[in-house]
């Protein structure tokens, strides 16, 4: 075989090996930065351009609006429910590609202005999302809006 075909083999692995060597340290680092707990934060860090949140309100009770937000959830690909009762739930997407982890909490409950959503989307690791979890929450509210709940009325 002559040496030049052998080099061209070898420098082909090395864009792959660079890739999954890439894959394996995020999932490490992923895992060393995961939350605490399932408990949705109380807002995103200061100056963050890795973290939306969203407060929306809705008609419908806060098991119902909760039920929803997870069909949606469900539907999703690279996406895996942490944990989840019946109006909190926690959740882990993973990016195309590099597979970042990023977290997404949802929390229903009765208000005086009717059911209310907290929507929580925050990357693990990076200075920037590139808009992904912007995206991801307005997919949400997207398809939450297409759905008529039965009205409840909730009582403080």
């Amino acid at each position: 075989m002559p040496r030049s075909d052998f080099l061209r083999r070898e420098y082909f692995l090395i864009p792959l090996a660079i890739w999954l060597v890439s894959i394996f340290l995020i999932q490490i680092l992923g895992a060393i930065y995961a939350p605490d707990s399932s408990v949705i934060p109380d807002e995103c860090p200061k100056n963050s351009g890795n973290c939306e949140r969203e407060l929306l309100f809705y008609s419908g009770s806060p098991e119902s609006v909760h039920s929803a937000a997870l069909e949606w959830v469900d539907a999703q690909t690279m996406a895996s429910i942490i944990d989840s009762n019946n109006t909190e739930s926690h959740t882990v997407f993973r990016t195309s590609w590099l597979m970042f982890p990023d977290d997404f909490y949802l929390t229903s409950k009765c208000t005086q202005s009717g059911t209310s959503l907290q929507i929580h989307s925050e990357s693990r690791l990076g200075l920037s999302d590139l808009g992904v979890n912007s995206n991801r929450i307005d997919e949400l509210v997207e398809y939450l809006d297409n759905i008529e709940f039965e009205p409840h009325i909730c009582s403080s």
